[in-house]
Parts: C-alpha cells; structure tokens; sequence
C-alpha cells in the first residue's frame, strides 16, 4: 500500500476512530474544503470551519474502510475509498473519491466526492448486476512516486 502523507492518514484516521484531536495542525490556516454528494455541492474555507466540517463526518458512527487506493504525485494526493457506516439514520456503503493537496506537508485544498450512501439492497443489485473489473496491484514506479494499477477482468 502506498505510504500516505501524514496529513492525509490522519483524516483517513479520523473517519475511522472519530477522534479528531489536532486535526488543525494538519491543515493550513487558508485551507479549501470542496465536497460535492449526490445532489448537493458544498464548499468552507479556514482552519476552524473546515475541522468543524470534518469532525461531523463521524457524529453518533464511524467509517470502516474495506477498500482503499492512493496514488501520490508530488503534492497531490488521490485516495478512492469504499467504506462502510452504521450511522443514526442506517447502515450503508459510501465510494468516496479524496483529492488533498498539500503544502509544506499540511492540506491546504481537499476536494471531496461521494457517489451516495448505498443501503443493502442497493450494495446487493450492484453486486448482482454491474459489470466489474478486479484490479491486481503493481509495483509503485520508483522514477515518478505514482502507485501504478493494472486492470484485468473479473472471472
């Protein structure tokens, strides 16, 4: 797995433990918070709103990551993520697309993408019915820092 920057692991930290203890000080005093969720588009700016932001990802549950794929590129960094939450209103599924840039080590822009919260009868039709593609992992290319992927049908 590709190691993370630790600005990043901390909020991935954060969806899993809820504990978002210093969270600020992986953030930059100007940072942009950009979420778009099915439906609606959502935007903060500065250290305080942006923490506040990140802390009610995880009010009355937390996340459980069962799948994650990161590519680092200098100061960008991607992370895909399915995840799971038994949250107040019911349990589901997210795949959640996670793009930070940092600066000087801290995140300074996350932009956020969130398919949906699917229910199990949603999780079910998907796995009856979409087409899907396994992907097997390669070695990260040394020259460029990017976590390569090779794709291959699934049997």
């Amino acid at each position: 797995m590709t190691k993370l920057p630790t600005a990043v692991q901390r909020v991935l930290d954060g969806m899993t433990t809820g504990n978002w203890e210093g969270i600020e000080r992986h953030l930059t005093p100007d940072v942009f918070h950009d979420a778009s969720v099915p439906g609606w588009r959502m935007q903060f700016q500065g250290v305080d709103r942006v923490a506040q932001e990140m802390r009610s990802w995880t009010v009355g549950s937390t996340f459980s990551i069962e799948e994650q794929t990161a590519t680092v590129a200098g100061d960008t960094v991607v992370v895909e993520l399915q995840a799971t939450q038994d949250s107040p209103h019911g349990w589901h599924v997210d795949r959640l697309a996670n793009i930070f840039v940092l600066r000087d080590g801290r995140i300074a822009e996350h932009r956020y993408y969130c398919c949906g919260e699917w229910d199990e009868a949603t999780v079910r039709k998907i796995e009856a019915e979409a087409p899907k593609v396994e992907r097997d992992r390669v070695p990260a290319n040394p020259r460029d820092g990017l976590q390569d992927v090779a794709l291959r049908p699934a049997p």
